[in-house]
């Protein structure tokens, strides 16, 4: 066996352990990389790299905008934007049969708008939308299925955490991702809504039509809308029109949404500071696991081991389709097993390559494995979009938010088989704004 892959594959192996066993994904990251760079190069060496890749990871480009799409998340939230943007779109679709979760879609793709993380859109609409249906007379598997779906929005729409991630791990950029969204998005909550259609078409839950708003109503809601729908706009007419870079946009979409928070009267100073605290413990989090990635990275590079699968898997890299049957089939089995997060950081330095070598565009690339990543927070038995259901609402039976969620997987497997078959689905925006 070559050297390469049998150090890489034994490093990759304990590190899936690790995590497995619930060690941090940044702790078994870094353990396993200085004790792998340590034995190729030596201690000091591996003191040197270490160095060069904190400072590396904290300088870097495209990561820079990280903490400016997390403060304008929590700002947003602090400012109560979620629960406006739920009683607004329960306006605009509660008087349809289905339409508290219609409506919970539509209000965690708007916060996902501000927020890019799937979490905090799980958590806060589990808050506000689930005691809402609950009590409409839909079943806990529907109302908690939908509110885990839902929230998977928040990690593929603009901002998106993972996103920017992925252009750090893979060099790719981020504006091109950011644009390639725009066809995903609107897939995935074209299909959502349809699996709510067919889960309320087979008796889930009751009926929850309510009187027709009035135009009054409709119109305060719209104007409700403006805000979320207006950091969006500027961010993808900002990105499209090349105006702005990205790291602006970030700037940009920041100061907007705290003027609004400030001159709404929403945001107060007790807020703007707790928002500022997590912003801080939070992007502390993401960057110690992105010193370890990249340390990880570094470790997998000087033992070969994605050059060494690269060449492994050189039989079926004349077809592209193939390559990507055989990663989606990885990606589903381990996204029963462990959170989006490592996946992404795992499997990406091992994948890229191996997607570059096919012929795959890596931008085209970055969308899919977000994708599958998405559907790994609601895959059963493993989704944490689960967890925080269930951490939050204890009374909710396990088994009844897996069952709730199945729908929304079947959803985002037919998302993901589309944009397989129709790549243009993905590129056509990026393509355009070159």
């Amino acid at each position: 066996m070559d050297d390469g892959l049998f150090l890489g594959g034994i490093g990759f192996a304990v590190t899936l352990v690790l995590i497995l066993l619930e060690v941090p994904v940044g702790i078994a990251m870094g353990l396993v990389a200085i004790a792998g760079c340590t034995f190729v190069i030596g201690a000091e060496g591996m003191m040197t790299i270490g160095a060069t890749t904190v400072w590396e990871s904290l300088t870097n480009y495209t990561l820079a905008m990280l903490p400016l799409f997390v403060f304008m998340g929590n700002v947003a939230s602090q400012s109560g934007l979620s629960s406006r943007l739920y009683e607004a779109m329960r306006t605009l679709l509660g008087h349809k049969r289905g339409g508290l979760a219609l409506a919970t879609i539509g209000a965690s793709a708007g916060f996902g708008m501000i927020s890019g993380s799937s979490l905090a859109t799980t958590a806060t609409m589990g808050r506000i939308a689930l005691p809402e249906m609950r009590r409409a007379g839909y079943t806990d598997s529907l109302s908690s299925g939908t509110v885990a779906a839902g929230g998977t929005l928040g990690i593929l729409i603009p901002p998106s955490t993972v996103l920017v991630i992925y252009a750090f791990l893979a060099e790719q950029s981020i504006r091109q991702l950011l644009l390639a969204t725009a066809g995903p998005i609107s897939l995935a909550i074209l299909l959502y809504f349809a699996a709510i259609w067919f889960s309320i078409r087979l008796g889930r839950s009751n009926s929850d039509k309510s009187v027709k708003a009035t135009r009054a109503e409709r119109a305060h809601a719209l104007k409700e809308l403006g805000p979320p729908v207006g950091v969006f706009s500027l961010i993808m007419a900002g990105l499209y029109s090349g105006y702005f870079t990205a790291n602006e946009t970030a700037a940009v979409g920041l100061a907007l949404v705290l003027s609004y928070g400030i001159f709404s009267r929403r945001l107060s100073k007790e807020g703007f500071i707790a928002a500022a605290t997590d912003t801080a413990k939070t992007c502390g989090a993401l960057y110690l696991v992105l010193i370890a990635a990249n340390l990880f990275n570094f470790f997998l590079a000087l033992s070969d081991l994605p050059f060494s699968l690269t060449s492994l898997f050189s039989d079926i890299l004349t077809s592209p389709l193939t390559v990507i049957l055989l990663m989606s089939a990885i990606y589903l089995v381990l996204g029963t097993l462990m959170d989006s997060l490592a996946m992404l950081l795992l499997t990406v330095p091992l994948f890229v390559p191996i997607a570059d070598a096919a012929g795959i565009n890596l931008v085209w690339f970055g969308i899919y494995v977000v994708m599958v990543v998405e559907m790994g927070l609601i895959t059963p038995p493993v989704g944490m979009n689960l967890f925080v259901l269930k951490t939050t609402n204890s009374d909710i039976p396990m088994v009844a938010l897996w069952k709730g969620v199945m729908p929304f997987v079947v959803a985002d497997v037919i998302r993901i088989g589309l944009i397989i078959a129709f790549p243009a689905l993905v590129m056509w925006l990026p393509e355009a704004a070159r």
